[in-house]
């Protein structure tokens, strides 16, 4: 169906679309917000450009999707505790962050997440999702049924490891992994509104396939993690400030491009909604 109230611009062959012709900084009518809502489920990752929005602004909109996921590891606003405050300067230590679903490594992951950006690089700090459910559809049948029913361990402590005992010392992080111990999600997931499944694995969190010898897991995550990766499934967003990123964490992955340099910085504020069921 056409769209009546906002208009659509498709940004790859297989998802990512900028929408315009909305204000976000006001409430949205019914009709439009179905729509909205309607472009982002269909595109999986939605852009909006040169919206001025306050904290309360921007907490509302995202509200409108669900729950707001309680806080973590991020810093928050002080007078919003919902709003992760993301800000990476060329020696941040967000730099070795890869690719990763947000919050994947809770037993219920976020549903959603609505970035805001504040002030970005001239040049520099993009973002990259990746269409899960499209990496998927792109197996073989035999492939498909191999990864059915497998499951894979989400570890937030894995990947950075060495870095965050450095960062932390030994004590806060053996703390911070019996706070989050790792949790186990099936490889292959099926989105509970689109009925699409999609490939629920990331670098940064997955450490192991269970039931698996070391060097079958190792190997099959590592084709997978390449697979994901190709260009054909990756959406890539040039940030301007003011721009917003909205994604659904149920069939996408992104990272963050930390190529700038000098005194550049990269502020951005976060909202992420929870989702009501564990991946199945």
């Amino acid at each position: 169906m056409p769209y009546q109230h906002i208009k659509i611009l498709p940004l790859t062959g297989t998802f990512g679309a900028e929408i315009s012709g909305v204000d976000l900084s006001a409430p949205l009518d019914d009709e439009t917000f179905a729509e909205v809502r309607r472009a982002w489920l269909e595109n999986k990752v939605v852009f909006f450009r040169d919206q001025v929005l306050t904290p309360e602004q921007h907490r509302d909109f995202a509200g409108r999707f669900g729950d707001f996921q309680k806080p973590g590891f991020v810093p928050t606003l002080d007078d919003y505790p919902e709003i992760r405050r993301q800000d990476v300067t060329p020696d941040g230590v967000s730099k070795d962050i890869t690719w990763h679903t947000d919050d994947a490594f809770l037993e219920i992951p976020s549903k959603c997440s609505v970035l805001y950006a504040l002030q970005v690089p001239k040049t520099g700090g993009d973002t990259v999702w990746s269409n899960l459910a499209a990496a998927y559809d792109a197996l073989s049948d035999q492939m498909q049924q191999l990864l059915s029913g497998l499951i894979a361990i989400h570890d937030v402590g894995f990947y950075n490891a060495p870095t965050n005992i450095d960062r932390w010392g030994p004590e806060q992080f053996l703390n911070t992994r019996k706070s989050v111990p790792p949790v186990e999600h099936p490889l292959i997931r099926t989105h509970p509104e689109t009925g699409e499944k999609s490939i629920f694995v990331s670098q940064l969190l997955v450490s192991h396939i269970k039931d698996m010898k070391p060097k079958e897991s190792k190997a099959l995550l590592q084709f997978l993690f390449r697979h994901t990766q190709e260009e054909e499934f990756l959406c890539r967003f040039k940030w301007r400030d003011h721009s917003i990123a909205f994604w659904d964490n149920r069939c996408t992955q992104h990272r963050g491009i930390f190529d700038f340099t000098g005194e550049e910085r990269r502020l951005m504020h976060r909202v992420a909604i929870a989702d009501t069921q564990r991946p199945v």
